[in-house]
């Protein structure tokens, strides 16, 4: 096993500017690699070709060189028939790389995406993703890559397995972790910058960041919003410019110079490690170079981050610090059974909808985060909470704190979490330190910790010398005093009174001693007294003196953050006064929060804006079901439905369920949704649509298929999610689907579409590389004079594209996709219940 400089990275890292260097893709088609082929192979077949390239940019200046290994893990090769070959494939690659830098540049191992979408977007689980991952890296760390570079990650999950593998190999390695956004700044599952860096934090990545997707102005907004939140150095590899079609070859419209304009713009941004991704030369990063020779000290001052003090949480946008030079944080407690018949029952009968009503409820009162318990006996624990954790984050927007004394079911739920969550909880009893510390490690997730053993200390020095045990675990783990918050134990006052004054003392002592976070169960205090409110929040008043940082506490009881703003006013908090004028400045009265809304009322924040189908209220309800993906609630309602107006299914299916399928689509379209929205929703509907089925034909309405698309990633390409959900959102809408999975080739397209009749060729390509299939195919199909209609979409294809290719359509993204096919039928004379339009939303063109 060769050993990587690790600590020769890091020095430099912290002391100057890098450079990373650019596309590789690009310069090896010039050099012949054919359209579709899979660059990692010519680590084996052509090693001098990517040699050369790599000494190119070595040349150039880079610091870093990248190995080719973007696709060399299990799935990707597969798919080449070359996984028996990838360990020598990652090696290989390794001394290509050091060759080409001649030990002069650091060797940095490429990871790219697994080839698959994990649960719940799709079918992949989080540990078989681990696992693929866990295999290449092992190889690239054996092989003595200097650092590790994880990139082009657009889903959370992916990016968090990754993460986990080479932790899992390594805690040492340096691991250099970016993400791709759009240019509205979030990710296709609508992952925002901001908890990109809370996720990479979580497993002590060295620099966070972005790549790939788009141009450079897109991707310093990216840049700008990590920085403002990030205590990680950044990295940034932008393209040059959105692709485009010239001659029959894909090209970027911005040349070394152009691009050169915004290197400053990228550093005083923040940006430590700078380089290119698609369409970027030699003579780009010769320019990064020459920029950080002539101001790199300059520059390098504003890379600097700051050292936080706080733990980091966040769901898929939202990011919360839970520490002393923050906000105190309000989390909402009402999604636990203990003591809460109602809750208890919800979750022993599977009842999720009540529990995401909850936790709407909860939101929108201010909670900003939510404890999440199932804890009820008899029951599956780990898949109840996998499944409520699933559909609360599709519900609200703030960070998760996953509660159970089962390790099991805190893996569960940190599995299929697309943010970084606080584990709840630990003690300082070694069985559960060798439990959860493992789970914590896996998931990237902070951790909750009682100051506890076996018994409560009543008093706060026996406290300390528990969270000194475990705080002192979890720093031989490899965890940070940011990876903690200490509960400092909540006690009954009217059974333990000075144990609840020692609670105080034990605030002031970790936070003094150890300089990590706390946090208090509130309810606890007022337990078996009357008026409890009043007891908690005057206990709660006081623990906010004494250095108290966040709660899990009832975020329904009246006025209960305005009394905690107050309460900051006088601590040493920062901002604790503007902060108060900002949110508390209108006249405030002492009315109680309603305690009990209707079920119906846990709406999403879009009802708002939805349009008005002149629906009764039980239609109201299902419309709704599907928008918010509510697969539980929608049978109810649907056989509530059909006890009265069985006769009415099919206008049921027409004119409610599927504008609300079109609303969620113009809602995608408006990125106000996103994909794991999209696969809800497309599960509700296919749902209701087994429910509603056996009576269309009773109704004289025969809906089975009667258009045929043949759907396929173009070959070369192994990305699917947007094709897999743009077949979920055409098989609602009646549509008969021929999925030929990824990495097609083009004969075998025209095959299928022949032998099913099809009327539409549906392809995918999210790689720059493989778009130039389009282009063939479409000349092709005009070649053989085939009837079919081609449509055309993926990530960087842009409806220029699409004109220029021919093709005779394009969607933007998978809410469009839709309304361009019923575009395209209707263009051929087919007028089919299918392709009826809805007040929803307008059909969108996009070529």
């Amino acid at each position: 096993m060769n050993s990587g400089r690790y600590e020769e990275f890091r020095n430099a890292l912290s002391t100057r500017l890098l450079v990373l260097d650019g596309s590789m893709g690009a310069l090896l088609m010039k050099r012949g690699l054919p359209a579709g082929y899979a660059p990692d192979l010519w680590n084996l077949e052509k090693p001098e070709i990517i040699e050369s390239v790599q000494r190119e940019y070595a040349a150039a200046g880079a610091d870093i060189l990248i190995t080719n290994t973007f696709g060399a893990s299990k799935l990707r090769l597969n798919e080449y028939q070359a996984y028996n070959k990838l360990r020598e494939i990652n090696s290989r690659a390794v001394d290509i790389a050091r060759r080409a830098g001649r030990e002069k540049t650091f060797v940095a191992g490429d990871i790219g995406p697994s080839g698959d979408t994990i649960y719940p977007t799709g079918s992949l689980s989080f540990d078989a993703a681990f696992d693929i991952f866990y295999e290449q890296a092992k190889v690239l760390v054996e092989s003595g890559v200097d650092t590790i570079i994880i990139e082009t990650m657009f889903d959370s999950l992916e990016f968090k397995a990754a993460l986990s593998a080479v932790r899992s190999i390594s805690r040492h390695v340096p691991i250099i972790a970016s993400m791709t956004f759009n240019t509205d700044t979030l990710s296709d599952t609508g992952i925002s910058p901001e908890s990109a860096v809370a996720i990479a934090e979580g497993f002590h990545a060295d620099v966070v960041g972005a790549n790939c997707s788009v141009g450079p102005d897109a991707m310093l907004k990216v840049i700008e919003r990590m920085k403002s939140i990030s205590a990680l150095p950044l990295v940034a590899q932008p393209n040059a410019g959105i692709p485009k079609l010239k001659d029959g070859e894909t090209v970027f419209p911005l040349n070394a110079p152009q691009m050169a304009e915004y290197i400053e713009l990228f550093f005083k941004a923040g940006v430590r490690i700078l380089g290119g991704c698609c369409g970027t030369t030699p003579e780009y990063i010769r320019a990064i170079k020459n920029s950080i020779d002539n101001r790199g000290r300059e520059l390098f001052a504003h890379s600097i981050t700051t050292e936080r003090r706080g733990t980091i949480l966040s769901a898929k946008t939202r990011t919360v610090i839970i520490g002393p030079e923050h906000p105190f944080t309000i989390i909402g407690e009402k999604i636990n059974p203990t003591g809460r018949k109602q809750v208890a029952k919800s979750i022993r009968e599977g009842n999720i909808e009540a529990l995401m009503n909850d936790a709407f409820r909860q939101a929108e009162a201010g909670a900003q985060c939510l404890d999440i318990n199932v804890g009820v006996p008899l029951i599956d624990e780990p898949k109840m909470m996998s499944d409520v954790v699933v559909a609360v984050q599709n519900v609200v927007d703030i960070p998760l704190v996953i509660d159970s004394s089962f390790s099991e079911a805190l893996f569960s739920g940190g599995s299929v979490y697309y943010g970084r969550p606080l584990l709840n909880s630990i003690n300082a009893e070694d069985e559960k330190l060798d439990e959860v510390i493992p789970i914590a490690q896996k998931t990237g997730g902070a951790v909750l910790a009682l100051t506890t053993e076996t018994e409560v200390p009543e008093t706060a020095e026996g406290r300390l010398k528990y969270a000194k045990k475990i705080l002192n675990r979890l720093l031989d783990a490899g965890l940070t005093r940011n990876d903690v918050v200490f509960d400092c134990l909540s006690l009954t006052v009217s059974a333990m009174k000075n144990g609840s004054i020692e609670t105080l003392r034990t605030i002031e002592l970790i936070t003094k001693e150890l300089g990590c976070s706390t946090i208090l169960g509130l309810s606890n205090a007022s337990f078996g007294l009357p008026n409890r409110k009043f007891v908690h929040q005057a206990y709660l008043t006081m623990a906010i003196q004494h250095g108290l940082n966040s709660a899990i506490m009832n975020v329904l009881e009246s006025n209960v953050a305005i009394r905690i703003a107050a309460a900051e006013l006088f601590t040493q908090r920062k901002n604790s006064t503007e902060n108060y004028l900002q949110n508390w400045s209108s006249p405030i009265t002492e009315d109680k929060v309603p305690e009990n809304k209707p079920a119906s009322e846990g709406k999403s924040v879009e009802h708002d804006s939805a349009p008005d189908l002149k629906l009764d209220p039980l239609q109201k309800e299902i419309f709704w079901d599907i928008v918010d993906g509510k697969r539980e609630k929608i049978t109810g309602d649907i056989n509530k439905f059909l006890e009265t107006n069985k006769k009415e299914a099919f206008a049921l299916f027409l004119n409610v369920m599927t504008p609300g399928i079109r609303y969620l689509g113009d809602l995608f379209g408006r990125r106000k949704k996103f994909i794991p929205h999209l696969v809800a929703a497309a599960e509700a509907m296919k749902i209701g649509v087994k429910l509603l089925e056996p009576h269309f034909e009773k109704t004289g309405k025969d809906e089975k298929p009667k258009i045929t698309v043949v759907f396929a990633t173009v070959k070369g390409d192994i990305h699917d999610i947007g094709k897999n959900i743009c077949i979920l959102m055409l098989k609602n809408f009646g549509f008969n689907v021929i999925d030929l999975g990824r990495n097609v080739p083009m004969d075998a397209i025209f095959k299928a579409a022949r032998e099913n009749n099809a009327q539409i060729l549906a392809l995918s390509a999210l790689m720059t590389t493989t778009m130039i299939q389009m282009k063939l195919l479409i000349e092709e199909n005009k070649k053989l004079g085939s009837p079919f209609k081609v449509m055309v979409g993926g990530a960087p294809v842009t409806s220029e594209f699409a004109k220029e290719i021919y093709a005779d359509g394009h969607s933007e993204d998978v809410g469009g996709i839709v309304s361009e096919a019923e575009r395209i039928l209707n263009a051929l004379g087919y007028r089919g219940e299918t392709q009826k339009s809805s007040p929803a939303t307008q059909s969108r063109r996009g070529s």
